[in-house]
């Protein structure tokens, strides 16, 4: 299937250079992305939270990362820091 998609430029940049590097073409460098990123978690790959991201988040039972309830430090200000981190 073909599509169109905008990428920043020096992200376009980076990923022809990381191409070249590999001897593969952009289509087959971005493929391996896509399926590295959209692939189920295996046991291997536990999410491992650091200390401080312990106080705040707590994994279910998929492998993903979820605010505790009653998580010590979350303002509406790391609320809004962490939407621009993830681009939501």
């Amino acid at each position: 299937m073909k599509t169109t998609i905008e990428l920043p430029d020096a992200l376009l940049h980076r990923a022809k250079v990381v191409a070249a590097q590999r001897k593969t073409t952009l289509k087959q460098l971005m493929i391996e992305g896509l399926e590295s990123v959209t692939a189920p978690r295996t046991a291997t790959q536990k999410i491992v939270l650091t200390p401080k991201e312990s106080e705040i988040y707590e994994i279910d039972s998929y492998g993903i990362p979820v605010l505790k309830r009653r998580a010590n430090g979350i303002t509406n200000e790391r609320l809004n820091a962490m939407r621009e981190e993830l681009g939501i």
